[in-house]
């Protein structure tokens, strides 16, 4: 590592940029050449607080490391390292996987250069919860080809050249797939994303194409986060728990720690030390176990 430069270093640096003797022309390139290691120094405190929040660190200790209160440290820095969320040991599910290729698939049947998100609409009919979802509420993948040559303008012939890549849209749902994937994975477990995320992302928003094909086959959103909630709604915790306890001396329903669902006959509870989990939130544990990922990086 190189030193820290001496107070003769940055005057002879602020000469060579300044290119003048000139007392405030030296006086310009000086705050110039510390205004720049300033914002290099801000970018590596940035850096190192994404990592203790990332380790799981809290604002509190992080605080007094820094010298200010959790309040002034969570304000500082909180948007700054939410910024560039880390994405390091993402899985993607083998569900994914085939709906993506699915996705591509379907966009070179149609000539395309680009896979739109009603391509991915049509590729999570593929496998996995969103297939389930889908075909529960009556989509079909006739439908959606039906749907989307009547509301997107396709060429007859093909004008493409190589294989098709995923649009902006496309990338920009699947980067928001992985981002919720993150959020609501507790910190202790590795982040596997499925195909539950990627279909709350482009049916929950309203300008995607795949949106836009929903709406036109009278599928009502609302359902589809109904049906998603419990594979999609686990917080992210430092013990990937919720807390049972209430106020003393009242008794609290007994809920799912995962997917936030109370007890009833059709929704059995397993209780474990200060957890629950419910039947369907065991079974798709046992789903995600039982298929092989791919780690990427």
């Amino acid at each position: 590592m190189s030193p820290e430069p001496t107070v003769d270093q940055l005057i002879q640096a602020a000469h060579t940029r300044a290119m003048s003797d000139d007392p405030l022309d030296l006086l310009e390139a000086v705050l110039a050449l510390t205004g720049d290691l300033s914002g290099r120094a801000d970018a590596a405190v940035d850096q190192v607080v994404r990592r203790a929040r990332d380790a799981g660190y809290s604002w509190t200790v992080i605080g007094e490391r820094l010298g200010v209160s959790r309040q002034a440290a969570r304000q500082r820095y909180a948007d700054r390292v939410a910024q560039t969320p880390a994405t390091a040991g993402l899985i993607r599910g083998r569900d994914l996987e085939a709906g993506l290729a699915a996705a591509l698939a379907a966009a070179e049947a149609d000539g395309l250069a680009e896979a739109g998100t009603e391509h991915i609409l049509l590729g999570l009919l593929t496998d996995g919860v969103a297939a389930a979802t889908l075909e529960q509420l009556g989509v079909s993948r006739d439908k959606i080809r039906e749907s989307s040559h009547r509301l997107f303008d396709y060429p007859a012939e093909s004008s493409r050249a190589g294989r098709p890549v995923f649009s902006a849209e496309a990338q920009a749902a699947l980067a928001g797939a992985e981002q919720l994937a993150t959020e609501r994975t507790p910190t202790c477990a590795p982040v596997a994303v499925t195909t539950p995320q990627l279909l709350a992302v482009i049916a929950t928003n309203p300008g995607s194409r795949a949106r836009r094909v929903l709406n036109d086959l009278g599928v009502d959103v609302a359902d589809i986060k109904r049906l998603l909630h419990c594979y999609i709604n686990v917080p992210r915790t430092p013990f990937g728990r919720r807390s049972r306890r209430g106020r003393p001396g009242k008794k609290q329903a007994d809920r799912c720690s995962f997917c936030g669902h109370a007890r009833s006959e059709e929704r059995r509870l397993v209780a474990g030390p200060d957890v629950w989990i419910c039947s369907e939130c065991v079974a798709l544990c046992g789903a995600i176990l039982a298929q092989p990922a791919d780690s990427r990086a």
